[in-house]
Formats: structure tokens, sequence, C-alpha cells
């Protein structure tokens, strides 16, 4: 069997997506070829790469950013684009939120600038000196798979909207458990999806995912789509100080997926393509294969 090159492993994720290009939170670090064994990791460090080496793996594939990314934070604006795809006006939004998620993008790549290692401690420019040392192919794919997963699941809520008229939040809460990812990281990491504000027999109302704009939303962000009558709002996950701030606000509905689960439902067809490549799939760190569940 002929490998992949890693520009081959990255369109797959593109195509996937239905992006026309790398979004700057995803990257190539050390190019490769002839690739047919992989390690595909939630965060790689060097202890992973060390590893893989040894075991005689042509590359690691990460899912989150590392240091050298300095525009990584640029992705964030993608929050106002979901906003404007749920039908939100683009002005609304931007007068609401701009200057917020503008901090937030400074913020994100002056901690890029500053390289300070408790900052970010699996975000350092370690990973990619290490690979080159050690002859690894290296890349990373983030916001491509994080927009395959919220398409995914936002199909599934529209759907199961389109068919239950009086959609309680509990419904919303079972047909995220009943996916097999969460079925795997329950079993295997006692984490399961979780109602953080609201009832469970709580009107459900208009639902969405917010995902696929390099990181969770905003306490402002969540309270603007509750305001523009998304009462129910689904996430990977959120801070603690997130979380109590939007409980005292209780002004709509908030499901936490929990980090691994969310993510992992882009993956999940990531995997199924690259092994249809023909390729070697190894996951670890957080993600979660399906096709391999322990028995």
């Amino acid at each position: 069997m002929k490998g992949l090159t890693t520009d081959e492993i990255m369109e797959i994720a593109l195509e996937l997506a239905g992006f026309s290009e790398i979004p700057q939170d995803s990257g190539i670090h050390v190019p490769g070829k002839n690739i047919k064994r992989i390690i595909l990791s939630m965060d790689v460090n060097v202890g992973v790469l060390h590893m893989a080496k040894q075991m005689d793996f042509d590359a690691v594939v990460g899912h989150h950013p590392c240091g050298v990314l300095l525009k990584q934070g640029e992705v964030y604006r993608r929050h106002i684009d979901l906003l404007e795809k749920h039908g939100i006006p683009r002005e609304k939004a931007m007068d609401a939120l701009g200057e917020s998620i503008d901090s937030t993008v400074r913020r994100t790549e002056n901690q890029r600038f500053r390289m300070m290692f408790f900052e970010s401690p699996n975000q350092t420019v370690l990973e990619v000196d290490a690979a080159k040392i050690l002859d690894l192919p290296f890349m990373n794919v983030h916001n491509p798979l994080d927009e395959t997963g919220r398409g995914i699941l936002q199909t599934k809520i529209d759907e199961v909207a389109s068919e239950v008229s009086d959609l309680k939040l509990r419904d919303i809460l079972t047909l995220i458990e009943e996916m097999p990812e969460a079925r795997y990281a329950k079993d295997q990491y006692g984490i399961s999806p979780r109602i953080f504000v609201g009832e469970p027999d709580s009107a459900a109302s208009k639902v969405v995912f917010v995902h696929g704009a390099k990181t969770a939303p905003s306490p402002e962000i969540i309270s603007f789509y509750w305001e523009n009558g998304f009462k129910t709002i689904v996430v990977l996950h959120a801070t603690f100080e997130t979380l109590e701030a939007l409980r005292k606000g209780g002004r709509g509905n908030l499901i936490c997926t929990g980090h691994f689960l969310g993510d992992s439902i882009g993956i999940t067809p990531f995997i199924g393509r690259l092994r249809e490549k023909g390729l070697e799939v190894v996951c670890m760190g957080g993600i979660i294969d399906i096709q391999n569940v322990p028995s």
C-alpha cells in the first residue's frame, strides 16, 4: 500500500468540513510522505512523539493547536459566523460581542507571544522542535474536525426538533447520551453529558450546538444566544466561573457534552476516512475510537 502525505491527510479533514483552506489553528508542522501508521491524539507532547518514534509510527496527528500557531486565536471570531448562520444579523452580533471577541483574540495571541509554559502547558514550541529532531512528521487538525462535529450534532438536534412538538431539555440530553462516543466516554472516563443550567422538564425551544470556533463560548456569547430566542445551548465545556455566572442569570438552558465526547463527534468520520485509505490509526489522549471499543 502506498502511504499518504501530510498534505493528503489534511485535505481529508478539510473536505469533511467543506473548507477550502487550512484555518489558523491547524497546520502541518513537520511534513512527511508514505505515511501508513499514525498516532492520533487530542494533545501531543514530547513524550508522545518519542513513543511514536520508538514504536515505528510514521506520523503523529494532534487535534489541539501547538504553540507555533501564533494567530490561532483568530478562529475565535467564527463565533460571529455561527451566530449569523443561525439567523442573527452579523451587525447586531458585532455590536453586542465584537469588543469582547476582539479581547479574547488579543489575549490568545499575547499568550502565544509570551510563550510562558504555565499559561499553555500543552501548546509550546517543544513539540515541533522534538518532531524535527526525531525526523517524525507532525501536524494538528483542529477547526475542520470541530466544524464537522458541530454539523453532525446540530443536524441530529434539528431532526429531533422537527419530529417532537414539545421538545424538553431531557430529550436533548438523551439524544447526546445515545451517541456511541457518549457511551465510550461514560465507560472509559466516567464522564457523561450534563445539564448545567435548566431542569430536565424545561422546554428546550430552539437548540444550538455552539462549537467550532477555537474554544468554548464566553458567558456573553451564551447569554446573547439566550436573548435572541435560542433557549438551549449545547457546548463542550465551560470554566467553573462561566457556569456559576450563567446559573445566577437563569435565562436559558445549558448542556455540556464533556470535552472528549464533544470533540470526538467530529473526529470519528476523520478516523473512518483515514482507515478507508488503508492507514493504521491508533487513538489516544481522549480521542474516542468507536471502532475499537475496549471489551
